[in-house]
C-alpha cells in the first residue's frame, strides 16, 4: 500500500516539479541528486524520483563520502543503499579527502564536495546537479552575509539556480522540519548528522544564533530572511545588468593590457551602479580581491578629482588622463629574472 500523500511531501514534489519545468528538460535527459543520507536530502531524492518518472527524467545521485568522522564510510554506504530503494539509478560514492590549508574546515569540505558533484555528474550524464539546502540553510547564509557586510550580493543568499555550476536548489522555500516529516510520512530512513550539533563549526553557531532569534521576534524569522535573500538577489541582477550596460557604453577603447573608459559616460550614472560598474571593470581586467574600499578609491578619480596619483591595486593599475579613466594589467614579474 503506497503512502498518503501528506502536505509535506507535496510541497517537496511541487517544488522540484516547478524548478525541472523550468528548465524545460527533454524525456531521456538525466539529474543527479547531491545526498548525505539526512532529512533533506532524502526528501529531495524522493520528490525528485517521483517527479522525474512523471517527466522521463533519468534521477541518479552521488553520496560524498568526507572522511571526517568514525564510520564515514559505512553511513555513504547505507545512504547509497537507501537511495537505490528509492529507485535511483545509478547511486555513486565519491569518496574525498579534506585537506585544510587556512580557509578553515568547512570552506575545504564545501571545495571538494562540489568538485566531486561535478565528476558525478559527468560520470552519470547529468544535466544538473540537485542540492537539499532548505529554507533554514538560506536564512543562516543571510545571516553570515549580514555579518560579512559586502554588498547586496553577500545577503543574497544561495540562487536557486546557478547556471555555471549546473547547480538547482529547489527546496530553498521549505522547513527543515517540512522536509524531515516528508520523510517521516513516507518512511524513508535518514541519518542525523552529528556535525550538525558542533559548535565548533560556524554554521551551526548561526544555527543556534538563528533559533535564538526566532524565538524572540517569533515564527517566520526564517521565511522573512529567505524572502529578503531573493529580493536582494533580484536587485543585485538588476544592478548588474545596469553596471554591465553603462561599461560597454563608457568603453572608448580596449585590449589585452588596458582599456579606457569615457569620464563624462562614468560621471552621469547614479552611485550604486557607478560602484559596481568599476567593481566589474577591475575584476575583468584582471583584479583580485578587490574591496569597496578601493572601488570607492576608484570612484573619487571619476566624481572627486584632483590630480591623484595612480592606484595600485592587485593585478591593475587605475588612473585618470584627460577625458578617460585608464585601467592597465600589471606585468607580472618572472621569477627567474635577475
Amino acid at each position: 500500500m503506497r503512502p498518503r500523500l501528506t502536505p509535506a511531501t507535496a510541497d517537496a514534489r511541487r517544488a522540484v516539479r516547478e524548478q525541472l519545468a523550468l528548465l524545460a528538460l527533454e524525456p531521456g535527459e538525466g539529474i543527479l541528486i547531491a545526498c548525505s543520507g539526512g532529512p533533506d536530502s532524502m526528501a529531495l531524492a524522493s520528490a525528485a524520483k517521483f517527479e522525474g518518472d512523471r517527466a522521463g527524467i533519468r534521477v541518479s545521485a552521488a553520496v560524498v563520502d568526507h572522511g571526517l568522522q568514525d564510520g564515514s564510510h559505512e553511513i555513504a554506504a547505507q545512504a547509497q543503499q537507501r537511495l537505490v530503494d528509492l529507485g535511483l539509478d545509478p547511486v555513486v560514492i565519491e569518496q574525498v579527502e579534506v585537506k585544510v590549508r587556512g580557509e578553515g574546515i568547512e570552506a575545504a569540505a564545501r571545495e571538494v564536495r562540489y568538485q566531486a558533484l561535478e565528476r558525478a555528474r559527468k560520470l552519470t550524464g547529468s544535466a544538473w546537479i540537485l542540492l537539499g539546502h532548505n529554507q533554514e540553510d538560506q536564512a543562516e547564509t543571510v545571516l553570515l552575509g549580514l555579518a560579512r557586510g559586502s554588498g547586496l550580493r553577500s545577503i543574497s543568499g544561495m540562487p536557486d539556480v546557478d547556471e555555471q555550476r549546473r547547480l538547482l536548489r529547489p527546496l530553498l522555500d521549505i522547513s527543515r522540519a517540512d522536509l524531515r516529516q516528508s520523510c517521516i510520512d513516507q518512511d524513508i530512513e535518514f541519518w542525523d548528522d552529528p556535525h550538525n550539533l558542533d559548535d565548533r563549526f560556524l554554521r551551526v553557531k548561526v544555527r543556534s544564533m538563528a533559533g535564538e532569534l526566532e524565538q524572540v521576534l517569533g515564527p517566520g524569522f526564517a521565511a522573512a530572511l529567505a524572502r529578503t535573500a531573493r529580493s536582494a538577489a533580484r536587485a543585485d541582477d538588476l544592478l548588474l545588468s545596469l553596471a554591465r550596460g553603462a561599461l560597454t557604453a563608457a568603453r572608448a577603447s580596449s585590449s589585452s593590457t588596458e582599456s579606457r573608459y569615457e569620464i563624462a559616460s562614468l560621471q552621469k550614472l547614479h552611485e550604486a551602479v557607478l560602484l559596481q560598474a568599476l567593481h566589474l571593470m577591475a575584476q575583468s581586467a584582471g583584479a583580485s580581491n578587490i574591496s569597496q574600499v578601493q572601488v570607492a578609491d576608484m570612484a573619487r578619480l571619476i566624481t572627486n578629482w584632483h590630480g591623484q596619483k595612480p592606484l595600485v591595486l592587485a593585478g591593475i593599475t587605475v588612473e585618470r588622463v584627460e577625458s578617460h579613466l585608464v585601467v592597465k594589467k600589471t606585468a607580472k614579474l618572472n621569477p627567474g629574472a635577475c
